[in-house]
């Protein structure tokens, strides 16, 4: 993203990004990603496209920045600063990351059943989604939890954990969605065998 987002922005900024994001949701919810073009993002922002590209590389990058503005709800950076050292078991570093994800995916259910109307699951930007939480999974894994003892490679571990919490998560918001946190919490270990 062309725009620093370590850094406090300013309120023209911070109206600018806010007008992109809120667009991007808009059209997903009403057809498929590959259909959105940049055009058509502009004109529903009303900001000219040199503006979108001072910002953006393109709609990619867009959708990219919509899912860190999703992990800024559920601060997912207080997650990633859990370290060893606090002595959390895999379970309940775990438990605190499904638990902010599904009360995120719970909180936004309407915006997701509409975007899974238009997007199937193999599309890519619910692939490029599948993708920002599992590299997110991955990063807490290897920064928060000790592995040292276990005779399985950390790549391997990560996979493993950031699979089963994204089936988890699908099973529960995309296939059945009557499924409650205590549910998934049981469908997680179980699958995991904490």
């Amino acid at each position: 993203m062309k725009y620093d987002l370590t850094k406090k922005p300013t309120r023209g900024a911070q109206r600018t990004l806010t007008a992109f994001s809120t667009t991007m949701y808009q059209l997903l919810s009403q057809k498929a990603f590959e259909q959105i073009s940049v055009n058509e993002i502009c004109e529903l922002s009303n900001f000219p496209r040199a503006t979108f590209y001072n910002y953006f590389d393109d709609k990619y990058d867009l959708v990219n920045y919509c899912w860190y503005i999703l992990t800024q709800e559920i601060h997912l950076d207080d997650v990633k600063k859990i370290t060893p050292d606090l002595n959390l078991t895999p379970k309940q570093a775990l438990s605190i990351f499904f638990d902010r994800v599904y009360q995120l995916f719970t909180t936004h259910s309407q915006l997701l059943t509409n975007i899974l109307k238009n997007n199937s699951l193999n599309s890519p930007m619910v692939l490029n989604f599948t993708d920002f939480v599992r590299a997110n999974m991955r990063e807490i894994i290897y920064n928060c939890l000790d592995f040292s003892a276990v005779p399985v490679p950390l790549d391997l571990i990560a996979d493993h954990y950031s699979n089963t919490v994204l089936l988890v998560l699908e099973w529960t918001f995309v296939r059945r969605a009557d499924v409650t946190l205590a549910e998934a919490h049981q469908y997680l270990e179980y699958l995991l065998k904490y």
